[in-house]
């Protein structure tokens, strides 16, 4: 019998704790892996099996046996896993193994990488990570691979979860299928474009949908159409919408389904329509800002074309549910700016509303700008001294021209703060009920109900035992109004959308006082009082 090589891939740990993985929801989900990883699994697919023996490890859920006799180790990572990365690195350079890496980071900044990896795998891997197991085996591999071309993606092979252990398979909340990459867009902070283009290319149907059967088959119950925009060509996504919401509709228990698109589509009535029947009822929408001149600035057009507050309510009126991302510390923002967001959102019926600072990414054109203009932080130098703190609340890579970094960082704070307060969270409740409710589509729409299975019975009697048992009486008091809201509403999926608000709000306030155990106290900067902090 041939000996088999022995090949591990890990995806690390991040460096500082992430949405997802404070103690409530991990307690709630039963599981600390939020989403899996597509990116590993499509390497194992694209791995001769005849060749190597495969282990995936996901670090957030299981540790690495650094001394096993592995002869190959590859590891995907990007920035927020810089310092993990670099750790299990220099622990299999020690031992003598082989180390390959890649991903969206080791893509847009090589040089970071290269230091330390034996190989870097560089852009798309689909036909590089063939090209180099092919020299690996006839002993002449290279130490770069350089994928240059955008490829058509009938390419890409199914993901192979065969790898991945078995009860980390049961933890994972949501699953991930990519059916298109590319983005039309030229947004300035964005990284997007230079790694996968703006052409928008997309996966053949047959595929796409043979991947959200292995969903399915993997007891998923919420997938990631993990897209860099899904409405980029807005007929190759209805396709895929059609045939989501056929197959959906011929399932005991349906998938729901959630991804990234631009607001513009609210313009198209049909697509709209299309996904709610579809079951794609949460999407994310970069909103980025309420201010124009910023929005212009950021080269954000698409959002400069039409009012945004009356673009959020026309998803809500087809009962789809809008994860609002806006950005604080553009050029032409002063420190009125962080009362002007949430000004915005308390208007919008953004249940999911959240805000980060400005950062700007390798291989985004904004970093190229702020390096001439002597603006630019580099993440790998100025991240906090204590790489657990390290994430985009707490590490700067630009420095804004109306504020302090301190400014930046406490607005933020103050903002985000604000926004999951009872009384705007239980407003915007209501706002996005009441869009639905007085919507002239809402009665001609088909829009899945919730499947009952053993994962959803499991996390409604753990909830249900949290609020009994261990929610405080204020807890208690903030579900009650949020039931009572979803007890007006016509929405099929009403409940579902108040606990989800409720598991929202829990996990950004546990988050937020970890990064800031002082929040409570923090004043807005625009107001004047806040306070002096450490240098960020």
């Amino acid at each position: 019998m041939k000996n088999k090589k022995k090949l591990l891939l890990i995806e690390p740990k991040n460096d500082a704790l992430a949405f997802g993985e404070m103690a409530f929801l991990k307690k709630t989900l039963r599981g600390r892996g939020v989403i899996m990883n597509a990116s590993l699994a499509t390497i194992a697919a694209l791995t001769p099996k005849e060749e190597f023996d495969i282990t995936v490890i996901d670090e957030k859920l299981q540790k690495i046996d650094f001394d096993a006799p592995w002869d190959m180790v590859g590891v995907t990572a990007i920035l927020t896993q810089y310092i993990r990365a670099r750790e299990i690195i220099a622990e299999f350079t020690k031992r003598g193994v082989l180390v390959v890496i890649g991903g969206s980071s080791v893509s847009l900044s090589p040089e970071r990488w290269r230091p330390y990896a034996d190989v870097l795998m560089i852009g798309e891997a689909e036909r590089i990570w063939p090209e180099f197991v092919a020299d690996y085996l006839a002993g002449r591999h290279q130490k770069e691979y350089r994928e240059t071309e955008r490829f058509d993606l009938s390419i890409c092979p199914v993901p192979d979860y065969s790898y991945f252990s078995e009860s980390v398979k049961g933890l994972y909340a949501v699953g991930i299928v990519q059916t298109s990459r590319g983005c039309p867009f030229n947004c300035e902070f964005c990284d997007v474009i230079n790694y996968v283009g703006r052409t928008m290319r997309y996966k053949p149907l047959d595929k796409v949908m043979r991947e959200i059967e292995q969903m399915r088959r993997l007891g998923i119950n919420n997938v990631f159409l993990a897209d860099d925009n899904f409405s980029g060509n807005r007929e190759k996504a209805k396709e895929i919408l059609h045939a989501l919401r056929d197959w959906n509709r011929r399932q005991r228990h349906r998938l729901n389904f959630f991804t990234q698109l631009s607001i513009d589509i609210a313009q198209d009535d049909d697509f709209l329509r299309l996904a709610a029947e579809a079951g794609l009822l949460n999407v994310f929408v970069g909103i980025e800002s309420p201010n124009i001149e910023s929005l212009k600035e950021a080269r954000k057009l698409h959002n400069v074309r039409s009012d945004m507050i009356t673009d959020v309510k026309k998803f809500h009126q087809f009962g789809i549910q809008v994860v609002g991302s806006t950005i604080v510390g553009f050029d032409h923002d002063d420190l009125s700016i962080f009362r002007q967001h949430l000004d915005f959102h308390k208007k919008s019926g953004i249940i999911r509303a959240q805000s980060f600072p400005l950062q700007a990414p390798d291989g985004s054109a904004l970093r190229q700008r702020l390096i001439k203009e002597g603006r630019y932080r580099d993440w790998g130098t100025h991240m906090t001294g204590d790489p657990r703190l390290a994430n985009i609340f707490t590490t700067f890579t630009v420095v804004p021209k109306q504020m302090t970094i301190d400014q930046l960082r406490d607005g933020v704070f103050w903002l985000n703060w604000q926004l999951w307060q009872t009384d705007n969270l239980v407003n915007r409740v209501d706002t996005f009920f009441d869009n639905f409710h007085n919507s002239p589509y809402r009665h001609d729409l088909q829009i899945p109900k919730s499947s009952l299975n053993s994962k959803v019975i499991g996390l409604l009697w753990r909830f249900f035992k949290y609020y009994f048992f261990e929610a405080s009486l204020e807890d208690r008091k903030i579900i009650k109004r949020l039931l009572r809201s979803a007890r007006r509403s016509t929405h099929p999926l009403r409940f579902r959308i108040a606990l989800s608000a409720y598991f929202s709000m829990r996990e950004t306030r546990d988050f937020l006082r970890f990064y800031e155990p002082q929040i409570e106290n923090l004043a807005c900067p625009g107001d004047g009082m806040c306070a002096t902090k450490k240098p960020a």
